[in-house]
């Protein structure tokens, strides 16, 4: 599956991926310009070590409630002194996400000058993506929002539950999973799968690529699709 995606959702899922190995949220975000180019990467780094060194004025959020995946890859581009009537503008570029943004992202995203926003699933708890055109600032913007991405979804979202699962993060592990279940029913199960053969932890203990926990967790969904063997 992987070479049959895009280099955008693959670098999502190579950034969500590193925040899972590092213990956050596994949740990854790029930035795309006209032709298709990554221009900037950012994954969550909620529970992440600050940098070891400062690497300048684009210096990702670390070690705070604010430092999500897509306001990271937003953050990590130069978001001033674009001549936006050119072709290859940010108003024609595009963030990419493994999961649906939260208010705060959608909002960082509205505010930044693109325009095309892509989500590989939906997020029933926080997704905002429904906030678009609800107020007369929101409605100002010609957005195109996409997602979610039929393949995607139930991978995204299943590695994210197995996290919740893991580390019963801020108390709010039922909640959480009965919206999952009802929103990406099959996304959920897959999660529950993964949290009990303890294999991604043993990818995150061996710092395997990307590729390797996506081939993994997508045998994995191919069993729980066919059943049991005989």
């Amino acid at each position: 599956m992987w070479t049959d995606l895009a280099p955008a959702w693959q670098a999502c899922l190579e950034e969500a991926w590193a925040a899972y190995v590092a213990g956050s949220v596994p949740i990854g975000a790029v930035v795309c310009d006209a032709d298709g180019l990554i221009v900037a990467r950012g994954r969550n780094r909620i529970a992440d070590p600050l940098p070891s060194a400062d690497p300048g004025p684009r210096r990702p959020v670390a070690q705070h409630d604010l430092a999500h995946a897509e306001l990271n890859a937003l953050l990590a581009l130069p978001l001033s002194g674009w001549d936006k009537s050119l072709p290859n503008s940010p108003r024609q570029w595009a963030l990419y996400t493994t999961i649906e943004p939260c208010p705060l992202c959608l909002g960082a995203f509205y505010m930044s000058g693109l325009r095309q926003l892509h989500y590989a699933a939906r997020d029933p708890y926080a997704g905002s993506v429904n906030l678009l055109g609800a107020t007369p600032y929101l409605r100002v913007k010609p957005i195109r929002a996409a997602g979610p991405h039929p393949d995607l979804e139930p991978l995204c979202t299943a590695v994210c539950v197995e996290q919740l699962l893991r580390t019963n993060r801020a108390g709010r592990k039922d909640d959480l999973l009965d919206l999952w279940r009802q929103a990406v029913p099959a996304g959920a199960a897959l999660g529950e799968r993964l949290h009990a053969d303890h294999v991604l932890v043993s990818l995150q203990a061996a710092r395997a690529p990307a590729a390797e926990m996506l081939a993994y967790v997508t045998a994995v969904q191919r069993q729980l699709a066919t059943g049991p063997t005989t």
